[in-house]
């Protein structure tokens, strides 16, 4: 972080939670806001500023992402906070990446998309390389979930397999009953396998993990497989978007991911992920074992994840500007690094 020579100049795409997090990191820090686009809406034409609650004008107004000017953008990268999907973001990455900018995304698809999408990556990756820009996904995973797998490993001079067991609070993902519905939340069992939430995309995306660490160990991944299944609870939930204050026992109270990673080498990678409501008295938490020798365990809790999110976008925004062109995924970039001192 202090080897910068200049203060990033920033774009952000997507002025929703995360990325009005993103404009008061960077106020905090002095790095200047260059441009910022968001969806038609109430929130075109309003000031960067007073729309990340920062009681000050920066004198940057939000455009419409469809029709807003990005030909004469004087920045270094763009932050973008807008989709999971790397289909329902390449308006944005031709856009920005046609602009020249690098870009870090906080999108599941972004941490390793050739793992998701091997046509999207290959294009995304040949644009970046045309403009000399970086492409690189970051958000929450990048220290809970990728680096400290990564980590977990560095005592090991034999290793059989990485495990990773999740926790997450789809709760304090979603902001609204409607959105929780993505984690099947309040559906009867039986609907979760007829509207086919155990084929979606954004539940299988979580496989990346345990294939990224490996391959950041240097491992030759051969395949993973991966199942999607509900979870359901006994007794009834307390939740703050439940018409009654809480969900009936029975019903469908989020996802669970099961994967499974192979490698040449032999060594395999499992992963089990919960992305759910928790109960009263659970904590987000990620816990890493490695057995081999030495067998060794990391247990990462999640005590604020929004600002975890946002605060990992923020902080690889140093290490994408300076990165070689193309996609990049994070586990090259080295550990993540604070910016309490910048």
């Amino acid at each position: 972080m202090t080897g910068m020579s200049r203060k990033p100049r920033i774009v952000i795409y997507g002025m929703g939670q995360f990325g009005q997090m993103i404009a008061r990191f960077a106020t905090e820090k002095n790095w200047p806001i260059v441009a910022a686009f968001n969806r038609a809406g109430p929130k075109v034409g309003q000031d960067v500023g007073r729309l990340s609650g920062l009681e000050q004008d920066l004198g940057v107004a939000v455009q419409d992402c469809e029709t807003g000017n990005y030909g004469n953008l004087d920045a270094d990268i763009a932050v973008v906070t807008h989709r999971d999907l790397l289909k329902d973001n390449m308006d944005a990455y031709h856009r920005l990446i046609g602009a020249g900018l690098n870009i870090v995304c906080h999108g599941v698809q972004s941490y390793y998309p050739a793992c998701h999408d091997k046509a999207l990556a290959e294009e995304i990756d040949a644009m970046a390389r045309a403009k000399d820009v970086t492409f690189s996904g970051s958000g929450i995973w990048d220290m809970s979930r990728i680096w400290s797998g990564i980590l977990t490993a560095g005592p090991c001079t034999e290793i059989t397999s990485i495990n990773i067991t999740s926790l997450s609070d789809a709760e304090a993902q979603t902001h609204s009953l409607e959105q929780m519905k993505q984690f099947a939340i309040s559906e009867p069992v039986e609907r979760f396998y007829e509207k086919g939430i155990d084929k979606g995309v954004i539940a299988h995306a979580f496989k990346s993990v345990p294939e990224m660490v490996l391959i950041a160990l240097g491992y030759d991944v051969i395949e993973t497989t991966s199942v999607v299944e509900p979870v359901v609870f006994d007794d009834p939930v307390p939740s703050r978007h439940a018409p009654e204050g809480y969900f009936a026992a029975g019903l469908c109270m989020g996802i669970r991911m099961r994967s499974k990673t192979t490698t040449k080498q032999g060594a395999i990678g499992t992963a089990m992920v919960d992305s759910r409501i928790i109960k009263p008295g659970e904590i987000e938490a990620m816990y890493w074992s490695v057995e081999g020798k030495p067998r060794t365990r990391t247990h990462v809790e999640r005590l604020d994840s929004a600002h975890a999110t946002a605060g990992n976008l923020f902080n690889r925004i140093p290490d994408v500007i300076a990165a070689p062109p193309g996609i990049v995924p994070v586990f090259k970039m080295g550990p993540l690094r604070h910016t309490a001192l910048v």
